[in-house]
């Protein structure tokens, strides 16, 4: 590992020191534990923008919010959902929460708590829920082998919301999903326990690739350049297909046992629960029920730190080194509220709460230069409507003289020619 800038964070299933913690990449010392949360979900371990580490209660109707330098989760404001959340996701600023319970999606507003959206599609519990990188889009996969993926400023704005796309291709539960990270047009992928990886193009609605293995598939990330895809399966292995090099038809079989065609990382003993790529494309992080965290070369495939745990691993990620992990003055930077478990429809529309650091803003409340200022504005403006009429009018006038000019040249042309013919 070659990236300082990055901690790895990991829970188990034991809850027996901690819920959660944070470990130093290069050296594979543990930097900060996450205490008092007993043992969190599947798919909700994540940042909350640089500022909270959040993730869902694996047995109660809660979500648990440390702020990164403490072990201790936050008491008020006490996160509670309608039932009890299968996936979680937030998005890249932390602007919006949403959770999955059962077959349905809710959407709050972290700042003020606001029931933004609930809604179901799907016909079995959701098992990921993910946000694409600049947090527009919102892609759900569920155990009945659907996948949607919906506009966040549909499901925001618009009470009966139809997904930008959906996919059917999975005959069998949905493990996991992973979008690319180069905004919007990042692609996504999923796998399944019907042993396929799948790839798509959310805004087109197409499916670019599918890779079909021997094994069961579990988790699934890319690099950043999404160059390889890295999938991992139910036995533990790990395998790594070059994308740059994809087969001629969209349909490719693959074989664990091909060499040739993969790049196998073994290791584990049992199935892969989580998969991360270092920003650098140099360092491979994988969790599995075995109850290690490996880190891996890449290029070499060979094992370069390893990370004990007493159970087996829940999540396992690289993260952005933030301030707020070692510092001892903690400055959020979004707030974070009460979870309202009813829509109001009229509270939501009633103001908007805007959250800043750092600023001094008292300038807003000032009357009478925000008066003056827009007297100024009413100035200008009148003098810019002056200034136009005056170019109208000398546009005008220019025109006036081209038609003069016209009009006596073709009048001189014309008494020429007709005294030469007198003549």
């Amino acid at each position: 590992m070659r990236c300082p800038h990055e901690v790895i964070v990991t829970c188990d299933s034991s809850n027996e020191n901690w819920s959660a913690a944070t470990w130093d990449p290069c050296t594979g010392s543990l930097s900060s534990t996450y205490k008092h949360a007993g043992t969190l979900g599947h798919h909700s371990l994540q940042l909350l923008k640089d500022s909270y580490l959040i993730a869902s209660s694996a047995t109660k109707p809660i979500l648990h919010l440390w702020p990164l330098n403490s072990q201790t989760p936050i008491q008020f404001p006490r996160l509670a959902t309608p039932g009890r959340v299968t996936a979680l996701s937030c998005t890249p600023n932390g602007s919006y929460i949403a959770a999955a319970i059962n077959e349905k999606i809710y959407i709050w507003q972290s700042c003020n708590g606001l029931l933004i959206n609930s809604f179901a599609r799907h016909y079995q519990t959701i098992s990921c829920l993910i946000f694409n990188k600049d947090g527009s889009c919102l892609a759900s996969g569920a155990e009945d082998g659907l996948i949607f993926v919906w506009l966040l400023s549909q499901l925001t704005n618009e009470k009966e919301v139809k997904s930008l796309s959906s996919f059917s291709h999975h005959s069998l539960p949905v493990k996991d999903l992973y979008f690319g990270k180069v905004g919007c047009f990042g692609r996504l992928c999923s796998v399944s326990l019907d042993r396929s990886a799948r790839i798509y193009d959310i805004h087109a609605g197409l499916l670019l690739l599918t890779l079909i293995f021997d094994i069961p598939l579990v988790s699934v990330c890319m690099d950043i350049m999404e160059n390889n895809l890295f999938v991992g399966s139910s036995t533990g292995l790990v395998m790594m297909c070059n994308l740059r090099h994809p087969p001629r038809g969209i349909e490719h079989h693959v074989s664990s046992k091909d060499n040739d065609k993969l790049k196998i990382f073994k290791g584990h003993e049992s199935g892969i629960t989580a998969l991360s790529v270092s920003i650098d494309n140099i360092t491979l992080l994988t969790g599995s029920l075995d109850g290690f965290v490996y880190l891996w070369d890449i290029l070499s495939s060979q094992i370069i730190l390893t990370l004990k745990h007493k159970a087996p691993i829940i999540s396992a990620f690289f993260a952005t080194a933030y301030d707020n992990f070692t510092t001892n003055n903690f400055k959020p930077s979004l707030q974070v509220r009460s979870l309202h478990k009813v829509s109001n429809a009229e509270s939501k529309n009633n103001f908007l709460e805007v959250c800043k650091r750092d600023q001094d803003d008292s300038w807003l409340l000032d009357f009478d230069s925000q008066s003056s200022n827009g007297n100024r504005s009413r100035t200008d403006s009148d003098d810019s409507k002056d200034q136009l009429n005056e170019a109208l009018s000398e546009i005008e006038r220019l025109k006036k003289i081209n038609s003069d000019l016209y009009e006596y040249s073709v009048r001189n042309i014309f008494d020429s020619k007709s005294n030469s013919n007198e003549v």
